[in-house]
């Protein structure tokens, strides 16, 4: 079996197959038209680090999701969640769009922790919906817009975007609760990836929420998941790509940045409030991660 690649942009999975397309956000929605070319007809198995939600409106083929395959035709919605294993195929020429974004693009424009207020994003898995014609005509023009708007250059840019993916996760959100038929979780392996997602989110609110004084580490994530931490850490690498501890980091990262965008907090009060025990380790932590320091993060 060949190894699975984990990208963490679509121009980084589109440059794997020698095609460029521009991104210089975490965020991007483009026709489908750019998938037409015959060396994406079928893909390989490959994992991603964003959201990927797919509107189609003409065409014919199939996705697949760790174990699970579904049909796509005309008037299809799917999303597909990061860290999971996945392909696609075209059989006819898809018409529509693809949209993509990671948290990071996100969390700055939620009130809520967006693991409260979209918590499909982080903890389902949903099958493929087939639209009502009305529905399907109402996201298709939220779709036209976003395109549009993403080609401009405007100094709101970014909260154009962003307010517009709000308006289509909320749509969603709504949509779910007529959609409720899950994916079956493919045994035990999935669960516990499932649970170590869901317990990784809540785990952050309570630190944020000061309800715990700093983040666990593998072993106490095992604990609580009531599984030896060896077997924990080789069932989350063996199904996701990703160590335990990448996803911890990439978690403290993550909200460390989205403090550091949108609060007045100073980078001492972010790194206690990510449980860092002074702001050295965290500024040498952050800057590890991200290649700058949390000031220069923040005056970007």
């Amino acid at each position: 079996m060949s190894e699975i690649i984990t990208y963490d942009s679509i121009s980084e999975y589109f440059e794997h197959f020698e095609i460029t397309i521009p991104q210089d956000l975490d965020f991007t929605i483009h026709s489908l038209d750019i998938l037409q070319n015959d060396s994406l007809r079928k893909s390989p198995l490959f994992r991603t680090g964003y959201f990927t939600f797919l509107l189609i409106e003409k065409g014919s083929g199939y996705y697949t999701i760790d174990d699970n395959w579904f049909e796509l035709k005309e008037r299809s919605f799917y999303f597909t969640n990061p860290g999971h294993i996945k392909s696609f195929a075209i059989d006819k020429k898809w018409e529509g769009h693809i949209l993509t974004f990671t948290l990071d693009f996100l969390k700055p424009y939620v009130a809520k922790p967006v693991a409260e207020e979209f918590t499909f994003l982080l903890e389902e898995s949903v099958p493929v919906m087939y639209l009502p014609y009305d529905f399907f005509k109402e996201l298709k023009s939220i779709f036209n817009i976003l395109l549009l708007d993403y080609k401009r250059n405007n100094v709101y840019k970014k909260e154009i975007l962003a307010s517009q993916l709000l308006t289509i996760l909320y749509k969603t959100k709504g949509l779910l609760r007529t959609h409720r038929a899950k994916v079956e979780l493919k045994g035990r392996p999935a669960e516990i990836v499932q649970e170590f997602n869901s317990l990784l989110n809540n785990h952050f609110l309570d630190v944020l929420n000061k309800k715990q004084t700093y983040v666990w580490n593998v072993q106490e994530f095992a604990d609580e998941l009531h599984i030896h931490p060896n077997y924990f850490s080789s069932i989350i690498k063996n199904e996701t790509g990703k160590t335990v501890k990448q996803w911890i980091n990439a978690k403290i990262t993550s909200e460390a940045k989205a403090s550091l965008h949108k609060s007045n907090l100073s980078v001492t009060e972010i790194a206690y409030d990510l449980g860092f025990s002074d702001i050295n380790t965290f500024s040498r932590f952050f800057k590890k991660e991200t290649g700058v320091s949390p000031s220069q993060f923040r005056n970007t």
